[in-house]
């Protein structure tokens, strides 16, 4: 088990369900942060099928 260095005391392990929890919850918007996907479909790097699957508005 490692160890925090100069000492005997063990590093502290996460459970895998506090992990899994933390990447799981959203991040909040930020104040003028633009939709990426619709910034790729506007520079036509998405089609509609894939921008809607990506979670963009229908056209």
């Amino acid at each position: 088990m490692p160890m925090l260095p100069g000492t005997a005391v063990p590093l502290p392990r996460r459970s895998c369900d506090s992990v899994l929890a933390a990447v799981s919850r959203p991040a909040p918007r930020m104040p003028d942060q633009g939709d990426l996907v619709e910034h790729w479909h506007e520079q036509g790097l998405l089609d509609e099928q894939q921008r809607v699957d990506l979670g963009g508005e229908p056209a």
